[in-house]
């Protein structure tokens, strides 16, 4: 009887698995999609401005050392 009972507990636990192995596929496919259009729409919001990509990142970190000081 022991050994039936294991047989169900090891069957909910695949279960359980399989069920969360997909939900983190999904959430992991998700972040990667928001990253691919973060990348995509990175170049749009620089067009016109006369800034390198990284400019406005580095005048951020800078006034935010001068604001520790």
């Amino acid at each position: 009887m022991t050994r039936f009972v294991d047989q169900l507990r090891l069957a909910e636990r695949a279960k359980e698995d399989i069920y969360f192995a997909r939900i983190d596929r999904e959430l992991i496919d998700a972040l990667h999609e928001h990253e691919q259009l973060d990348r995509l729409a990175r170049p749009q919001n620089n067009q016109g401005l006369g800034q390198a990509p990284g400019t406005e990142q580095s005048a951020v970190s800078g006034a935010r050392q001068e604001a520790d000081t």
